[in-house]
């Protein structure tokens, strides 16, 4: 009981922090600028299309195991570790906090799959699997342009 306790309350942060990044990926397509305008404009809305995805997922595995999500944004921000950003137009700063934050959610989600993988929830392992699977391939390919 403990195990399931603990593995609806690593979904919940993860929801809480994807919340917050999917916020963030709104600003900055909205508020990029520059040379860069047109292909980082449309790479965040890529990937606040598949924030919102994996923020659904999350949510609903926290219903499947007892649990219930938090959907109050007053709440995500106690507890996230992502932190709000406001009108971030350089395209540098933009991409270099994607990366933070997507190495950030790496970890959590590393965190998470032991105690999935412990507690034998299958279920829970491929979700995680899917969203790491995303998100390095995110990391790989921002980090290479931006470099």
């Amino acid at each position: 009981m403990e195990t399931k306790a603990s593995i609806i309350e690593s979904l919940a942060d993860l929801l809480a922090n994807r919340q917050v990044s999917y916020t963030n990926l709104r600003g900055l397509h909205w508020d990029i600028k520059g040379d860069k305008f047109y292909e980082l404009h449309a790479l965040y809305e890529e990937y606040y299309n598949g924030e919102a995805e994996a923020i659904d997922e999350l949510a609903e595995r926290i219903v499947m195991l007892g649990g219930h999500p938090e959907n109050r944004f007053s709440e995500y921000l106690k507890v996230a570790e992502i932190k709000e950003t406001h009108n971030v137009s350089d395209w540098k700063q933009g991409v270099d906090q994607v990366l933070a934050t997507w190495k950030m959610l790496q970890a959590k989600y590393h965190a998470l799959d032991k105690l999935a993988t412990a507690a034998g929830d299958v279920t829970t392992h491929s979700i995680v699997e899917h969203h790491l699977s995303a998100i390095e391939a995110n990391l790989w390919k921002l980090g290479a342009y931006a470099s």
